[in-house]
């Protein structure tokens, strides 16, 4: 076992993966230094932030949902309390029904005791669904690095992997030496060259604000997209999906998928007040990548959230920092090693 006070760890990446990991290792008090470049795009910056433990596609829960929000609320909560800010609550959220089928297997989830704790009652063609919230995404990657910046804890300043290299065993970058890497680098992976042979499959999400003259719901309404109440009658269409275009912009055709889901629903107008796009770092097995290069043991990897983030950091950043400092094994579903065939062929090539 490492004596964790001694263990430098340098942590690349603030957003979601790089914050919940940061604080499981400064929670066993290793000396950790996040680096990151607050002018480059960021998911974690604009993303919304919802978590929903039902997936309504084939009205499943959420992989190990009972696990995750637990550790979710008990996670989000320690930050509120160590950074003074308000970043978690609840929602009013309820799905649309949009057939008898979908009717039927709605009501037959329900009568199961495992579903029933996460899937309501129908009501005027709406079932409601239980345990949803919000995770204010944009106020904590500011305030955290701040936090950071405030300790002593943070580099600005875009990465290069010219400036790695390896000795003894540890990191060499030009602001130290260190024993452990970890790249939580988001969608910024695929062009990462020691982590890159990893099956990524990024995503392209964006997002709407729309202006309406009067009010329309105080629930968050699934209807192929999410309808969010914000206040004064706006209203954030959430999100489209696209592997077609990753290049960070707005794309007329996503505005088009979001409104639609709107009015089918709404029949008023509005006025377009934003449109934003980020990439996910979604991967091809929908499981996180966690664990240590194959060839390089003082390199890591926490990545592969999609968009499911909020829901999934605070459990697997934990469960990583436990592998890395105290060799804990990972599970299958989540160890990069399921994929070490594509790391040897890669340097086969």
């Amino acid at each position: 076992m490492y004596n964790f006070g001694a263990v430098k760890i340098i942590i690349i990446g603030s957003g979601l993966a790089g914050i919940a990991i940061a604080e499981r290792f400064i929670a066993a008090h290793c000396d950790v230094t996040v680096w990151t470049n607050t002018t480059q795009a960021s998911s974690t910056g604009i993303a919304t932030g919802m978590y929903n433990p039902v997936v309504f596609r084939r009205l499943n829960l959420s992989w190990m949902v009972e696990d995750l929000l637990p550790e979710m609320h008990s996670f989000f909560s320690s930050l509120e309390e160590k950074l003074a800010i308000s970043l978690k609550g609840p929602i009013d959220f309820a799905r649309r029904i949009p057939s008898d089928d979908y009717h039927h297997l709605w009501e037959t989830r329900r009568s199961e005791p495992s579903y029933s704790t996460f899937i309501g009652p129908i009501l005027n063609g709406y079932g409601s669904v239980k345990h949803a919230g919000m995770v204010d995404c944009s106020l904590l990657k500011t305030q955290y690095e701040q936090y950071l910046l405030s300790n002593h804890r943070l580099i600005d300043r875009p990465f290069s992997f010219d400036e790695l290299s390896f000795k003894d065993g540890q990191v060499c970058l030009a602001e130290g030496d260190y024993d452990l890497a970890v790249f939580c680098d988001g969608p910024y992976a695929v062009q990462n060259p020691y982590f890159n042979w990893l099956p990524f499959n990024l995503c392209q999400g964006e997002w709407i604000t729309l202006q309406t003259d009067a009010p329309l719901t105080k629930r968050v309404l699934n209807n192929k997209v999410n309808i969010i109440p914000m206040g004064e009658n706006r209203y954030k269409l959430s999100s489209s999906y696209s592997w077609k275009t990753l290049d960070w912009q707005p794309h007329d055709e996503a505005k088009e998928e979001l409104l639609k889901g709107f009015e089918e629903l709404f029949d008023v107008p509005y006025t377009l007040v934003e449109h934003r796009a980020a990439l996910r770092p979604t991967v091809s097995d929908r499981r996180p990548y966690l664990g240590r290069h194959p060839e390089y043991a003082s390199l890591a990897i926490f990545n592969g959230l999609g968009s499911k983030g909020v829901m999934l950091a605070p459990y697997f950043s934990q469960h990583l920092a436990s592998h890395l400092l105290d060799g804990t094994p990972l599970l299958p579903e989540v160890d990069i090693k399921r994929h070490l065939k594509r790391f040897h062929r890669s340097k086969e090539g």
